[in-house]
């Protein structure tokens, strides 16, 4: 399912208009891409956790020129489901 039909499905069960959606999900994003940007944890209580990782310093082999060459830290955005969404 992607982002889009999940705004319809939401639509068909709860007949709110398609773009008060929108504004909803968008505006979700960027609370969530900037609190990740500070380095913050959002958790929602039932759902899960989003979160960064920080990954370390690594030396790989470059496919074109086959030098060695050192990938910096990079930090990479996560989540993490509630254990209540197992199933």
């Amino acid at each position: 399912m992607n982002k889009n039909e999940l705004i319809k499905l939401i639509k068909e069960n709860t007949n709110i208009s398609l773009s008060n959606i929108n504004a909803v999900f968008s505006e979700f994003e960027n609370i969530v891409l900037d609190a990740l940007k500070k380095g913050e944890k959002i958790i929602i209580k039932g759902f899960g956790k989003f979160f960064t990782r920080e990954t370390g310093e690594k030396f790989y082999v470059s496919p074109i020129s086959k030098t060695k060459r050192l990938a910096e830290n990079r930090i990479k955005p996560k989540f993490k489901f509630s254990s209540k969404l197992h199933f």
